[in-house]
């Protein structure tokens, strides 16, 4: 398959932010049901996993690595390789930088739920991580609330947040590094972690605010603890996928503390208007996996174009 075209990062990225978010929004409306993905633990918590998706359009599958350690050895913490088929033949017509499909697929999803979920007059955000997820969840809040004007940014190490708040493109705002509370505080708060443990203090997080927790998909990794769940009204992408790989709701399930009972709605619901938040003193969050069927729907898009 060396032959058939490939598109690279940067063809990939050249749709843009704004784009992706109106991909997955419209394509959402008629949602394409998701197949279950692989997942295969290597040890050391790192993970293999293979993500298959079918639409009118296309056959496609995602091969991703997740080695958290990769950060440390100056290489990426996601690899990821996409292949593209015809979806009458089978006939593989292209290949695409997995990697950044899913860089720019997960925060244009949380862009769409936090258009619907979070409120209009919000003035702040908040961020975990400092990786390539975080820097895309900055760009995609900006574009759908773009009267943010405070960005607080939390990472393992000064060092790292410094050399993040660095390299964003970020105009007329004010951004600084903060500890887990100042995060919390804010209106809008996305966790982009692979952290095996809770990274948002429950007790900060203040009425009418909104999250999107994108880093947990397994039992192995959980960004918020039980309580938090029990403050929230729950969103996530997709109720089957939730309950077979979103640890933090696994996790407070099997513990008998939450139940996905609870789930209020899910990705196509907020699209079409079904559910949303109902007043201003409501806690929402969106639980997101991530799934193959966003990947397929922008890759759709970038090999029609």
């Amino acid at each position: 398959m060396s032959d058939l075209p490939h598109f690279d990062a940067d063809a990939i990225y050249s749709i843009g932010m704004a784009k992706a978010i109106k991909i997955l929004e419209s394509g959402s409306i008629e949602p394409i049901e998701p197949i279950p993905r692989s997942h295969v633990p290597l040890g050391k918590g790192n993970d293999f996993l293979m993500m298959p998706a079918i639409s009118p359009k296309g056959i496609g599958v995602k091969l991703v690595t997740v080695f958290p350690e990769n950060p440390k050895r100056n290489f990426p913490l996601i690899h990821g390789h996409y292949l593209y088929c015809d979806r009458e033949t089978g006939r593989p017509l292209a290949t695409l930088d997995g990697s950044a499909l899913t860089t720019l697929r997960t925060p244009a999803a949380s862009a769409v739920a936090t258009n619907v979920l979070a409120r209009s007059n919000v003035r702040t955000l908040g961020i975990f991580g400092a990786g390539v997820q975080a820097r895309g969840h900055v760009e995609a809040m900006l574009l759908v609330r773009p009267e943010i004007n405070e960005i607080v940014i939390r990472s393992q190490s000064v060092d790292s947040s410094r050399r993040f708040i660095d390299s964003l493109n970020v105009e007329n705002r004010k951004i600084r590094i903060g500890q887990p509370e100042d995060v919390a505080v804010c209106d809008v708060i996305c966790s982009c972690t692979t952290s095996n443990e809770p990274v948002i203090p429950t007790e900060s997080i203040h009425s009418g605010s909104h999250l999107n927790l994108v880093g947990s998909y397994s039992t192995a990794r959980r960004e918020a603890d039980s309580q938090l769940l029990n403050l929230v009204e729950i969103f996530v992408d997709h109720r089957d996928a939730a309950m077979k790989e979103a640890g933090e709701l696994i996790l407070a399930n099997n513990e008998g503390s939450w139940s996905f009972d609870q789930i209020i709605g899910d990705f196509s619901d907020l699209v079409n208007g079904r559910t949303g938040r109902t007043n201003d003193e409501q806690i929402t969050l969106f639980k997101s996996v991530g799934l193959a069927t966003w990947d397929l729907l922008v890759a759709d898009s970038i090999i029609n174009k």
